[in-house]
């Protein structure tokens, strides 16, 4: 009720900052001339080094002439949610601004209780490098849609519409196989789900990376970070799911009828195909524990040590990371075609990020969203995401790009610099950058606008691009037309369904991992987990999203 209060009375007051700050023009940096200092609240990252003694924070604070103070929520994503969680109902001082990855039920409760002041008013009369960006790099239709999907069902943007778009991403849930270990085992790359089961069993049983011990290979590794997750990518070759967290738990959708995707019996079969890897030792039981930072250190471990993973599911760029030269092992596998021939790529969100909020503690709103608003300026934007201006990354008056195979409109703008001696900062440990795309602006043409660079010796290079940039244009267009990719609900939706969604997730979930196990039995206990899922209320869920998905469509 306090902050509520507060909030009221700032909004009636129409006072932008409660001190007289003197702010330069609209597209006039630095900000300011006088000494002030905003708070940031987020969560670190593991790669960044140092948040203070870093090259980004001083770029930073020199170009807005804003001190820069650090509040550290937990790295974990659910426990940074719950530290905010306390700090509101402790009521205790929120920073100024707090980077936090939140649903859009979450942004939205937040708002409409007056921890976070809404940005209508700034964005339509204060934005200068936001609208620059937008109209330099983006679509209409892509301007349009970042803010139409920024409103919370009260009308109100609660966060910073921030669009930072890699192409790439929409698809970037990848498996690589090693082929070294195929060759030494006179194995061709399977295409097909039956061709990699006999490609697993031989990993298995005929020590594939050749050092004399048949039983220290490691079929086939995922993990439990972003894009690590092998289910949903076996799942793809018997039915249609983009229903996880890093694709916005997407539903499934044919002539404008909503379903779920994880009750078929597609989706049965698709479990039997997995439960039959993990019984047999072909697909580790550790995929469904191990963080992605476990994960990597198992793919970068020394180069004088054996190999021991045949195929793994992650994105390369954080697993390989920018010098192990055992990448040179491995080719990507685009997706596997299934036994009735069914063959989907999940593909995710490509809409604004909403996940920089100004709190009603902040002493100079005006100040902290011309603050945020100045990094949306291009080449700002390019040294968060990449680093040092000549060191790291530079602009291109000619060439083609990275993305050109999916679309002519990407040409080259800048290009990256990296090599054993100077790594990528984005997926290397160092005081660069702070490892997150904050506050910038990389609409799709810009950040596909990457410079193309023959693959050579250099193994960010190769990863990049025979692990990456050569797979993910044969993922692309593997999925329906129509996909549900974000529902808008009002409020009255939310608070019907906000408690049956979360345990339809979490129960989903739970239930993949123990049928993959075989703590529960596909067979068995098949019927007692559509029971289970009828007794949360997915039927009525999935009427509420149907509903919101008419209305969002104009039905």
């Amino acid at each position: 009720m306090k902050r509520i209060l507060v909030f009221a009375l700032v909004l009636a007051m129409m006072i932008p900052c409660a001190f007289a700050l003197e702010l330069s023009e609209k597209g006039v940096l630095p900000l300011t001339s006088e000494d002030v200092t905003l708070t940031i609240g987020l969560s670190p990252n593991s790669l960044t080094t140092d948040y203070t003694d870093n090259y980004l924070t001083k770029y930073i604070e020199e170009k807005t002439g804003v001190n820069i103070e650090f509040f550290f929520f937990p790295m974990d994503g659910t426990e940074a949610k719950q530290k905010l969680s306390l700090m509101v109902a402790g009521e205790e001082k929120l920073p100024d601004i707090i980077v936090l990855g939140l649903s859009d039920a979450e942004r939205f409760a937040y708002g409409r209780d007056g921890y976070f002041i809404p940005l209508n008013d700034y964005i339509e009369n204060e934005t200068f490098y936001w609208k620059q960006s937008m109209d330099q790099w983006a679509t209409p239709k892509q301007k349009e849609d970042v803010i139409k999907y920024a409103q919370s069902p009260d009308g109100n943007i609660y966060a910073y519409p921030a669009y930072y778009i890699d192409p790439a991403d929409a698809s970037a849930l990848y498996m690589s196989i090693n082929t070294v270990w195929l060759d030494n085992l006179g194995l061709k790359v399977p295409e097909t789900t039956d061709e990699l089961y006999e490609v697993l069993v031989a990993f298995r049983d005929k020590d594939a990376n050749g050092n004399g011990d048949p039983n220290d290979e490691i079929p086939l590794l995922g993990h439990t970070g972003w894009m690590g997750d092998v289910n949903l990518f076996l799942m793809n070759a018997f039915q249609y799911d983009a229903f996880q967290t890093n694709f916005g738990w997407q539903m499934n959708v044919e002539d404008g009828v909503v379903s779920a995707p994880f009750v078929t019996e597609a989706y049965r079969e698709g479990l039997r195909y997995i439960h039959k890897l993990v019984s047999e030792g072909l697909l580790s039981t550790v995929s469904y524990s191990q963080t992605d930072p476990e994960m990597r250190s198992i793919m970068q471990a020394p180069d004088d040590q054996d190999t021991i993973v045949g195929v793994m599911v992650g994105h390369p760029s954080p697993i390989f990371g920018t010098d192990v030269k055992r990448t040179l092992d491995y080719i990507g596998i685009p997706a596997l075609t299934g036994p009735d021939g069914t063959r989907w790529a999940p593909y995710g969100l490509q809409l604004g990020t909403y996940n920089t909020f100004i709190t009603a503690d902040c002493e100079n709103p005006e100040l902290a969203f011309r603050f945020i608003d100045a990094m949306a300026e291009t080449t700002n934007s390019l040294t968060v995401r990449y680093g040092q201006e000549g060191v790291n990354w530079n602009y291109v008056e000619e060439g083609s790009s990275r993305y050109a195979g999916i679309g002519d409109e990407y040409t080259a703008i800048y290009e990256q610099y990296s090599s054993a001696d100077n790594p990528a900062p984005w997926t290397s440990e160092n005081n660069i950058i702070w490892h997150a795309n904050i506050f910038n602006m990389l609409p799709p043409v810009l950040l596909g606008g990457n410079k193309a660079t023959p693959y050579a010796s250099v193994y960010q290079e190769y990863k990049l691009g025979e692990l990456c940039y050569n797979t993910f244009p044969a993922r692309y267009n593997l999925h329906p037309a129509e996909m549900p990719m974000k529902v808008i609900y009002t409020e009255e939706e939310l608070d019907d369904i906000n408690d049956i969604e979360s345990s339809i997730r979490s129960y989903v979930t739970e239930s993949i991992t123990r049928f993959a196990m075989g703590d529960i039995d596909v067979e068995k206990d098949w019927d007692a987990y559509l029971a289970e899922l009828e007794n949360i209320g997915l039927t009525h869920y999935i009427e509420v999203v149907q509903q919101a998905y008419d209305r969002l469509n104009g039905k």
